[in-house]
Formats: structure tokens, sequence, C-alpha cells
């Protein structure tokens, strides 16, 4: 396998000088030394995975570290923005409502790391929730104790709702437009369904969307589905349950969509998703193309090069160098991947 790596541009704000990556058994260690300014700057990075015992006797104990301080996983989001492609992201068009919101809240989490913790919030109210339904519906507890948790989720799920539709709304200004330049004009349709009353994804936004509308209206819709609630004993109104409709030339993508289409849809969303993601953020994010060249013809090939080459730092790999054009090798650095070995190919 081919990877190429993409150095960022020059410039007196901010530059690159030096990376490295190392693995030794189950402890990678990730060393960057840059410049900020007049002052430089080094960061290490360690990541250990480590066979933990469990009750089965299975299991794996990860560790996350800092510049030599442990760090939780929560902590690391949003510092560096990476946007990732790969083969399995053509779920986010053929798979489950449930990949998509992961999807959504990835994108989200990346330039709002306070997004995460709305997030947490939410998802501890539905446990709780959902655990009071089962009492309720057994005779161990009271309807009227539901009052509390209605509230707590419709506060929390309106923030998460209002941030999944402003995401939604800012990757349609760019997915759609560079879906139709690699697919020389198909339509390609983006909207976000919201789970805000029982009758399923998709009942209707207020107009206009607001924390304090969208809350107003998870309220109304846990009220009108108390009874079906009760007698499942889970929450059925929220946006645990939320899902984005993907169509292409006016049809769902994913009954009438062919995998090479559905790869090119995939791929305009995440192209959108790096735009989205600098827009928000002001920054960058790393590019991270893992083998998306194999199934394009070369035209749209050269499309998705010049598109990722506007970016600083992109890595790239592929099983066959003669996909890429000498012009995309011109500022990259070549290493050759041959079982688990890295090796600097000269230029």
């Amino acid at each position: 396998m081919l990877a190429i790596a993409k150095s960022p541009r020059t410039s007196s704000e901010r530059e690159l000088i030096n990376w490295k990556i190392g693995d030794s058994g189950g402890h990678v260690q990730v060393l960057g030394v840059g410049r900020e300014g007049d002052e430089t700057v080094q960061a290490q990075v360690d990541f250990d995975v480590a066979a933990a015992g469990t009750a089965n006797g299975a299991g794996y104990r990860k560790s996350l570290r800092l510049n030599g301080i442990v760090r939780s996983s929560a902590e690391f989001v949003g510092h560096l923005n990476v946007v990732f492609f790969e083969a399995d992201d053509l779920e986010i068009v053929l798979g489950s409502p449930s990949t998509r919101r992961r999807y959504l809240d990835i994108l989200i989490s990346q330039s709002r790391p306070a997004y995460l913790k709305s997030l947490q919030r939410y998802s501890k109210v539905v446990s709780q929730r959902n655990h009071l339904l089962r009492l309720v519906r057994e005779g161990s507890a009271s309807s009227e104790e539901m009052a509390f948790w209605d509230e707590r989720l419709a506060y929390e799920g309106a923030e998460v709702v209002n941030e999944r539709y402003q995401a939604v709304e800012k990757l349609k200004e760019d997915a759609v437009p560079a879906h139709e330049e690699l697919t020389d004009g198909d339509e390609l349709g983006i909207e976000y369904l919201p789970q805000l009353t029982e009758s399923g994804p998709g009942s209707g936004l207020p107009d206009p969307v607001t924390h304090q509308a969208l809350e107003d209206c998870l309220a109304e819709g846990l009220r009108q589905a108390r009874r079906r609630e009760t007698a499942q004993g889970v929450t059925v109104v929220g946006p645990h349950r939320d899902d984005i409709s993907i169509q292409l030339n006016g049809q769902p993508a994913a009954s009438f969509a062919s995998r090479g289409q559905s790869r090119i849809i995939a791929l305009a969303l995440k192209m959108a998703e790096a735009s989205v993601v600098q827009s928000l953020t002001g920054r960058t994010p790393v590019l991270a193309l893992d083998d998306i060249l194999s199934e394009l013809d070369p035209g749209r090939r050269r499309l998705v090069l010049d598109r990722a080459a506007s970016f600083e730092q992109v890595l790239l790999t592929s099983a066959e160098s003669s996909a890429i054009a000498p012009e995309h090798l011109e500022n990259a650095a070549h290493f050759r991947v041959v079982e688990g070995e890295v090796t600097p190919v000269a230029g």
C-alpha cells in the first residue's frame, strides 16, 4: 500500500516542522513539533491499548496521554480536527439511522466540543426516564414523577436537535454542489428528520427553529406519547430516534442508489464535512482519505484530488500509485506500507 502525506503550506503564522509516528506493541506515540508565530510548540500524544481482565476473561483497556498527562477521550474532541473517509462510510447512505446520527454527532462535536457534553447529558436523561417508565408500568412509581424527566428531556433534547438541524443545513450548502460536480448533474437531497412526536422522524420542525420552539414541541410530543411510552417502557420521542433523509434524483438513496452512486454521495458528504468544520472553527482539518480512488474513474479522481489539495494537510492511502496524477504528488511525502512496516519513498 502507498501512503502519501501532504505537508501543510508554510506560513508566517503556523508551520509544522516535524512529526513522527511510532508503534511499539500496544503503544502508539505521535510526536509533533510546530511553530506558532515566533514560538516553538511541541506535543506528544500516547495511545495505549492493553488486554484487561473482565468477568469472561476478555476485553481491552484504553489509555490516552497528552504530553505525558492522562486525559479522557472527551478531552481530545475538537482539539485536532480530522475528517476521515473509509469504505465503511457507505453506511451513512445505506445503513441504519443510528449510523447517520453518529456521523452527524461526530461532525458537530469536532466543531463544538460542548455539544458532546449536551449529548452525554441527554443520553443520561433518556436512560433515567426509561427506568422510571418501567417502574410506572409495573406500578412501582407514579406517573406524576415523570414531570421532572419530561422537562429535562425537552430541554436537553432541544439543544441536540437545534445543533443537528444547523449542521445539516450547512452540510447541504456544500454537499449538494460537490455531488453535482462529481456526478455531472445528479441531484442530491438531504433533509434532517427529527423525532418530535410519536408519529416518526420528519414530523415537522417549528418555524422558526429556535431552542424554545423545539423544547415546546418535544414537551407536547412527550405528553401525547405518554400512554404508548408507559406501555412499552421506553422513550419514543426525542433526538435518539432522529434520522437524515438522503435522496438521489428525488428517490431514497438507500433503495435506489448503486454502490458506486452511494460512494459518491458519501464522498460528497465527507468533503462538505471538511468545509463545515473549517468554517465553524476557523481551522483547516486534516483530511484522512483511505483508498478513496479505487472505485472512481480518472475524471472523478482528478476532481476529488483537486478538492483535497485545497486543504493544508492530507493523508491519502492507495493500493495503486498510478491512480494519482503526477501534479498531485509534487508536494507530497511518500511512504510505502508493507506488512505493517512503513518505509519512506524517495521523491
